[in-house]
């Protein structure tokens, strides 16, 4: 085992622009020297979302464990059973929730980080709008079950910002699999009371591609080479994922205002979407070939070929830039043009100069760049049209993925002693945790 952890540590390096980082937030010298020694404190660094899971070392640029939490371990249904979205009690689904945390948790203590969870702390990435619920679940698990000595608490758009150098301010876009969230950060602060969220996020992504494939794509068995339409048995959660994740594209071209409609995000609903509007995307298509073939293993008639029109995977993230207006679901582009409205006038073209878009779904080629063309055409229509000249992306130089950005931040703050929201193992009461509020304090 020795010799496993030496191994491990010699594996560790330095990010690869620490020093310019660093100055850039106003660290001195002295602090940037500790990256590259031993007289840090190592800690856990945890990133828990609804759909992924990450964590590593402090002074890391990328994390040991990350995994998709809502195939393997189910956690998504408990979360929200948690939250008190369906029929059984909190406190059912609490237990529930708890539970397979400590088994998930353990698993990778044991197998990846390969640590006694007692002997190193643990810094936690919080989103925006995490819920209590989930909150004090995580810390009753690694405080009483685990028994890390202390838990500290790191906001996710702030710890994203920083891997992004010597910028104070700026728009974080953070697209996770349930909940869209537009936080600015200003002077290092993160300004939640002016946060902006929708629903239109991975989950729905998801739901709209499934709904689609089953409408349009064909299916062709290798057993009887007879076309079929994707009926049930045939698209499964994992080719779903597997084109959602591999094949998707997000197109630079907009569909005209007067064609956009209803775009089918409510359950993969895809029946509004007009012949018009399909011509259309037929039509500005940028793809080599009509039509993409995809060798699946289908649960009812076993291999196959999926046929895939090309326009689909373009157009499927489509609901994310247009919103629906049949469920009353605001776009990306909107509640990001919402934000810059509500914040202080002072600070606008601050924050419109830095738009850092994070989480899994920005990784979706194109997807960053089509955000931003929609942020500036829907300034332009707004009173808020002087900003334009001013919108632009922040953080394409550094190469971090869009995904670990919020964890490689954290990385980086643990590592330059950036200090936070602290609860040990002996003041924690099992019910009570301090929020964003005991910073002021």
């Amino acid at each position: 085992m020795t010799s496993g952890l030496d191994s491990l540590n010699f594996l560790r390096r330095p990010l690869p622009s620490t020093s310019s980082v660093l100055s850039g937030i106003g660290v001195g010298s002295s602090a940037s020297s500790i990256l590259y020694g031993a007289s840090t404190e190592e800690k856990i660094i945890i990133d828990l979302g609804t759909h992924s899971l990450r964590a590593g070392f402090s002074g890391d640029h990328t994390p040991i464990h990350s995994s998709v939490l809502n195939t393997k371990f189910a956690l998504t249904g408990s979360i929200t059973r948690a939250l008190g979205h369906s029929s059984q009690s909190t406190a059912e689904s609490e237990e529930e929730l708890e539970a397979r945390l400590v088994e998930h948790l353990r698993d990778v203590y044991r197998r990846d980080l390969l640590v006694d969870a007692r002997t190193k702390k643990v810094a936690l990435v919080e989103s925006a709008l995490v819920p209590v619920a989930l909150r004090l679940a995580v810390v009753r698990v690694l405080l009483g079950n685990l028994r890390v000595p202390q838990v500290s608490f790191y906001p996710g758009s702030v710890a994203a910002l920083m891997t992004c150098g010597s910028v104070h301010a700026g728009l974080v876009v953070d697209c996770g699999h349930r909940m869209v969230t537009v936080t600015p950060v200003y002077e290092a602060r993160a300004l939640s009371p002016y946060a902006t969220s929708t629903p239109l996020a991975g989950s729905a992504l998801f739901e709209n591609l499934r709904g689609l494939l089953r409408k349009y794509a064909r299916f062709t068995p290798a057993s009887s080479l007879v076309d079929m339409d994707c009926r049930e048995g045939v698209l499964t959660d994992t080719v779903v994922s597997h084109v959602m994740t591999k094949l998707l594209v997000a197109s630079p071209v907009a569909p005209p205002d007067k064609l956009r409609g209803t775009l089918g995000v409510v359950d993969g609903d895809v029946s509004a979407l007009s012949n018009e509007l399909v011509a259309f995307y037929e039509s500005n298509s940028t793809c080599a070939s009509a039509t993409m073939r995809l060798t699946i293993d289908s649960e009812r008639y076993g291999r196959g070929l999926l046929l895939i029109p090309s326009w689909i995977r373009e157009r499927a993230a489509e609901p994310l830039f247009c919103g629906d207006p049949g469920a009353d679901l605001q776009s990306i582009p909107d509640i990001i043009v919402q934000c810059i409205g509500r914040v202080p006038l002072d600070t606008r073209r601050a924050l419109v100069a830095n738009v850092l878009v994070i989480g899994g779904v920005a990784e979706l080629p194109g997807f960053r760049h089509r955000l931003l063309h929609d942020v500036v055409d829907r300034l332009r229509g707004s009173r808020w049209a002087a900003l334009t000249a001013d919108a632009a992306l922040a953080g394409d130089e550094s190469g971090f993925a869009p995904s670990a950005r919020a964890w490689i931040g954290t990385s980086l703050a643990v590592a330059a002693k950036i200090g936070t929201v602290e609860v040990s193992r002996d003041e924690f009461d099992g019910c009570t945790l301090p929020d964003w509020t005991a910073i002021a304090q």
